[in-house]
């Protein structure tokens, strides 16, 4: 059994140790957990604000946040909680600024929760600034009047200013200018959102970003804001106050995984390669020189850099397979009325101290790697780790439909290409029927008559399928054609729980039986076994677990038909029901007719018996019973 896993933030109090010491050692920093926020479970995601102490907003999921204020430098340890519940309304993302915390809805609204008392009256997305307080979640009236119409789709934040990207593509801006809102004014401040560009597909935050960075719907990548040192990737180290194109970028923006812009340097991945390149003060980015356009990380070649954060000076990478980087200023040491810069004590130095570095994980990170996906975020001055649970039900036919085993139908997509024997070429690809025709409420032989009605090619299916399988949206645009063309409305979000409920509710399309034997004594008081069957779908058995997986894939084709099996674990057909259950729903549900403490130690043992991917939510709810 696991335990429950910590949100771990890394600071010390005054003064921050970043990322690696003056010694450049390996392995630090040494992970300290923040005790009050330990033992969190079911986090969506944590942003980090204000720039003097360590204040973390965490989403709960569904409407639920809870905002963790530390009450200074001396005490990193000690916060005070604040719970927050917005009504009526389901949270899409949060974003962190300097005293200001943005919520996105799903349904396009805004809501804001910032700090007036911080002196930052001009700095807040709010009409009526005066009255903010970090007490109270406020809506924003621009994109929350009804009359407008004025639907966001994402949110970003740079400091002390505000972004939204609404759905007509329109991107507006508030807050601190300084070139940033791109609105060819230099320093005036704007209290109500300003539209800032057109036909923008992609806004980049970062907690302490001077500069401003988008994508547009021609797959460019522009800039503007403040320039020192190049940071803007425009060739340049002037201050723009309008959105200007980054040149090595030209039509290439489609590819980038994350943009992350510091105090001297910005950090830019891409998705494909996972490659990290840079631009900005070469002794802070680890290029080694000053570049005014963005160059290639020498240091990572080969790493496959899968997120990306940064605060104020100083940056983390997390590569695949759970590696950690990171670089930066090694000390920050602040007085209270100034900061003394260290930059003099490394000039007579060697430039390796900023080249990225490796990162030991605390210890309950690389126990427990494969139970759930490892999220990092910056602050402006703290370094933040936390677990983001691996949803099973969607991992497993995520891995499902990669493995490409056990399909038993095809879609035939006519192809007009013709090979040098001058014959049509159809493209097949393989699916499970069971869950296609679950997902769209058709027939395969339908599916296949609409989308080749409508000359749908094979990269379209691909984005079709991985959302019919897990859910995911690759591109939102070809995605909607294709329900069109099945005459089918965009579905909603979380659907693929709601249809997996619906067949295991639907007793007559379940075609396979677990026999389980039960112990039982006749009149003459002899024992007898009989033998008691569990219906399912054997789609859901071969999706969710390794036992059955393994046992189809050794028997021969005359037995792939098999109707039923043997359950030879040594449950009671009651703990296999729960289990079974769960495989459905993600969910347990006891009794009053049922024993929790036997059930739980059966289901404990039963996870490893049937080699369940199976996250920490699982044992959760167990041990929460």
């Amino acid at each position: 059994m696991i335990s429950k896993p910590p949100f771990v933030i890394y600071t010390s109090g005054k003064t921050f140790k970043f990322l690696i010491d003056k010694k450049n050692e390996p392995n630090l920093p040494h992970f300290t957990p923040i005790s009050k926020i330990t033992n969190q479970q079911q986090v969506k995601k944590i942003v980090s604000g204000i720039r003097w102490n360590l204040n973390c907003l965490v989403w709960k999921g569904k409407n639920q946040l809870e905002l963790y204020q530390s009450k200074g430098w001396q005490e990193p340890n000690d916060f005070t909680l604040k719970k927050y519940l917005i009504k009526n309304e389901i949270i899409k993302d949060i974003q962190a600024g300097q005293h200001t915390y943005l919520i996105l809805t799903q349904s396009g609204k805004v809501y804001s929760l910032a700090d007036s008392k911080k002196g930052t009256h001009c700095e807040i997305p709010l009409a009526d600034p005066e009255k903010s307080t970090l007490d109270e979640i406020r809506p924003v009236p621009f994109f929350n009047d009804i009359e407008n119409n004025r639907k966001v789709k994402s949110i970003a934040m740079t400091g002390w200013s505000c972004y939204y990207l609404c759905h007509d593509h329109k991107l507006y801006g508030n807050g601190l200018n300084g070139g940033r809102l791109g609105d060819q004014t230099s320093n005036k401040s704007k209290h109500i959102p300003v539209l800032i560009y057109e036909n923008v597909t992609r806004i980049f935050s970062s907690i302490q970003a001077y500069g401003l960075f988008i994508t547009t719907n021609k797959n460019d990548l522009y800039s503007c804001g403040y320039n020192s040192n190049g940071i803007l990737g425009i060739g340049n180290n002037k201050d723009q106050n309008s959105l200007q194109k980054v040149p090595n970028w030209k039509n290439k923006a489609n590819n980038i995984l994350n943009i992350c812009s510091c105090n001297n340097f910005t950090v830019l991945v891409t998705k494909l390669e996972g490659k990290t390149f840079s631009c900005g003060d070469g002794k802070f980015n680890g290029i080694g020189k000053n570049k005014l356009k963005f160059a290639l990380i020498p240091s990572l070649k080969g790493k496959k850099v899968i997120q990306l954060s940064g605060g104020q000076m100083h940056c983390l990478i997390l590569t695949k397979g759970n590696e950690l980087y990171g670089w930066g200023f090694t000390n920050r040491r602040y007085n209270e009325n100034e900061y003394n810069h260290p930059t003099d004590q490394y000039q007579n130095e060697s430039e390796n101290w900023c080249l990225p570095r490796k990162i030991n994980l605390p210890l309950f990170y690389v126990e427990n790697e494969n139970k759930f996906n490892l999220k990092i975020h910056c602050g402006t001055n703290s370094v933040i780790l936390y677990p983001e649970y691996i949803d099973c039900l969607v991992d497993d036919f995520k891995k499902l439909f990669e493995s490409k085993k056990f399909c038993d139908s095809k879609i035939i997509l006519i192809s007009k290409t013709k090979n040098r024997n001058k014959k049509e070429r159809n493209i097949e690809v393989q699916i499970h029927k069971l869950i296609v025709e679950l997902r769209t409420g058709l027939k395969i032989n339908q599916i296949n008559n609409l989308l080749n009605q409508n000359f749908v090619n094979q990269k379209e299916i691909n984005f079709f399928l991985k959302w019919v399988y897990y859910e995911k949206i690759s591109n939102e645009i070809i995605l909607n054609r294709i329900f069109n063309t099945l005459n089918l409305p965009f579905p909603p979000k979380n659907s693929l729980k709601k249809d997996i409920l619906k067949l295991f509710q639907d007793e007559d399309s379940k075609d396979f039986s677990i026999l389980v034997k039960e112990n039982d004594e006749n009149e003459k008081g002899e024992e007898e076994e009989e033998e008691d069957g569990i219906s399912v779908h054997k789609l859901i058995l071969l999706a969710r677990s390794g036992l059955y997986r393994e046992m189809f894939q050794n028997i021969n084709e005359k037995e792939q038909n098999l109707k039923h099996i043997k359950d030879y674990s040594g449950k009671s057909i009651e703990s296999l029901e729960i289990l079974i259950t769960y495989l459905y729903t993600n969910s347990i549900k006891f009794t009053a007719d049922h024993d929790p403490q036997l059930i739980i130690e059966e289901l404990q043992d039963a996870v490893e018996y049937y080699q369940l991917n199976e996250s920490s939510n699982f044992l959760t709810q167990l041990m929460n019973k």
